[in-house]
């Protein structure tokens, strides 16, 4: 597993009440795309069961995800799918 998949999983942790907080590394999935790094270590899932972020509207959540994740999105992360629960 890589370091990035704990990173995301530890910032979402730190910065978001969860219930329960799965992160999936889906980049062996992505790997023949044309634009998609190759470094097996750029898309990713995150399946978040959190009663704080159902309070938000779904893009406000997702906005909430995209802020905590902001330097991983910037320099790391390709894709991020997220499934809030």
């Amino acid at each position: 597993m890589s370091d990035l998949k704990y990173i995301i999983l530890d910032k979402i942790k730190q910065n978001i009440v969860c219930e329960n907080v799965e992160v999936n590394n889906k980049s062996h999935l992505h790997q023949h795309h044309a634009q998609s790094p190759k470094n097996n270590n750029s898309h990713f899932e995150v399946i978040i069961s959190s009663t704080e972020l159902k309070k938000l509207k779904a893009i406000d959540a997702h906005k909430k995800i995209y802020e905590i994740l902001n330097e991983e999105m910037k320099n790391a992360i390709h894709s991020l799918e997220i499934k809030i629960n």
